[in-house]
């Protein structure tokens, strides 16, 4: 015997996107369970995490160019000594500089010549 549901279009598009809703939210937490990282990785893991090479990250650490921990002759990385690591090597946006640039020149108490040297400093 067949069972049959009646019902409007409304509510069953309702009921798909919470089941879809159900299905993602299931899945990104199985994955972000999957991919955690301890708080302190080793050279695989940090180089994997940078997505970079081992050598490349074993020359950073020679340079001091990145934050590491060494004992004996294991070397650490913090995930977020990383994560400042990069952070810090952001690029600053146009808008962003114009309005450093803007705030700097209202500070100063110039503010009647503002457009003007915002102007100048846009040329190339």
């Amino acid at each position: 015997m067949e069972k049959f549901i009646i019902t409007t279009h409304e509510d069953l598009s309702g009921l798909i996107q919470e089941a879809v809703q159900k299905g993602i939210q299931n899945s990104l937490s199985q994955y972000q369970e999957n991919t955690k990282l301890p708080e302190l990785l080793n050279i695989s893991q940090a180089a994997e995490y940078l997505n970079l090479a081992k050598q490349t990250l074993y020359g950073f650490t020679s340079n001091r160019e990145i934050p590491f921990i060494k004992k004996g002759k294991k070397l650490y990385f913090r995930k977020s000594d990383l994560d400042k690591w990069l952070s810090e090597g952001r690029k600053s946006t146009k808008a962003e500089i114009n309005a450093a640039i803007t705030e700097t020149l209202i500070s100063t108490g110039d503010e009647k010549n503002i457009s003007l040297k915002i102007k100048k400093l846009r040329r190339p």
